[in-house]
């Protein structure tokens, strides 16, 4: 019995290590990916570092739950497909509906222990690496609370991971957390939108290395901190190119379209693409739109400075909208830079 729970103590140890290593191509495996029937057999695990599933929800009762509970044979697919690729297994916890109820769980002693040992029944029960929370909108008035409830989960979760997604809006709020937190992964988010006046990159260089260095500067050792690069573009109609006017969202999902998709529609004539040297960004023109997204240029560009800069790494959102050739594969791109022992031959799926 004492050799099984020191044999299990060493495991724990070698996947926290793993995970706040540099040199990380973290990818994130949604809920809402079984809609568009991607499942984790789908998943080239030789591409990616640790996976990450985008998320649990916190109940006002201190509990967990599932955001969707039609996704719980891919969580515990995801598991056992991430333990025989001895691949580290995180679960996101929170996520934009889950601001409220993380104020109510934190600002209670007893709430935040049922959470923390709800916590631990989860990583337990899947053999997870650890947690990432994401309490979204936190402002000033929150830090102590958000300190509290990350000191009882990191207690309660000792020998494993608990790392913080971050986001720049709300970087003076997370406080001492950032120092303590196992990972901090920095949501810099899109920075184009149906708001803005003329037509901007979706995600230059320039927006990473001002949020990178914005959490450095609040003291986050720089091997823990990852950048999250989407995986998704965004068209806006009527517009002509960067620094272009435009008439609100164009064609796909609210203007919404997947990295894979945007690929199959290139293969037509019917768009002019181009990398803007300046932001280091890809911008397609084409059909009375443009779209603006992360392409492999620009992914090889932000993962060359993330490692010529000593960061963790780099986190596609996400796994189901790369696509799934390695030639094309932005995780593929990622990891030629970052990691480039793998072997990123082309396999076939099962």
């Amino acid at each position: 019995m004492k050799f099984k729970c020191l044999s299990s103590l060493f495991i724990a140890l070698c996947l926290t290590s793993l995970i706040f290593a540099q040199n990380q191509v973290i990818g994130y495996f949604p809920y809402w990916a079984q809609y568009s029937q991607y499942r984790p057999a789908d998943i080239h695990f030789e591409r990616i570092s640790e996976i990450r599933y985008a998320s649990l929800m916190p109940v006002s009762d201190g509990s967990l739950t599932w955001m969707d509970e039609m996704d719980a044979a891919n969580f515990d697919s995801l598991s056992r497909e991430a333990a025989k690729h001895n691949i580290p297994f995180v679960a996101v916890i929170g996520g934009m509906d889950a601001t409220e109820v993380f104020a109510a769980i934190a600002a209670d002693e007893s709430l935040r222990s049922t959470f923390a040992k709800a916590v631990v029944e989860w990583v337990n029960r899947y053999n997870l690496a650890g947690v990432e929370l994401d309490w979204q909108g936190l402002v000033s008035d929150d830090t102590g609370k958000f300190s509290a409830l990350f000191s009882e989960v990191k207690n309660a979760l000792s020998g494993r991971s608990v790392g913080v997604a971050v986001y720049p809006a709300s970087a003076d709020a997370y406080g001492e957390v950032l120092k303590s937190a196992d990972f901090v992964t920095v949501f810099v988010g899109n920075q184009m939108s149906v708001d803005s006046a003329t037509v901007r990159p979706n995600l230059s260089l320039s927006d990473v290395s001002t949020a990178m260095n914005l959490f450095t500067e609040k003291g986050v050792n720089k091997v823990k901190l990852s950048v999250v690069i989407s995986l998704s573009g965004m068209s806006f109609s009527g517009a002509s190119g960067l620094g272009s006017s435009h008439q609100g969202a164009g064609s796909g999902n609210e203007g919404f379209l997947s990295y894979k998709d945007l690929m199959t529609r290139f293969e037509t004539p019917d768009y002019k693409v181009s990398f803007d040297e300046i932001s280091s960004s890809e911008v397609a023109v084409g059909n009375g739109e443009t779209i603006v997204f992360s392409g492999i240029p620009s992914v090889k560009a932000i993962s060359s400075w993330v490692k010529d800069n000593g960061f963790g790494g780099v986190a596609l959102y996400d796994l189901s909208e790369d696509h799934p050739e390695a030639i094309v594969s932005l995780f593929v791109t990622a990891g030629q830079v970052l990691r480039p022992e793998v072997n990123y031959a082309p396999t076939k799926k099962k």
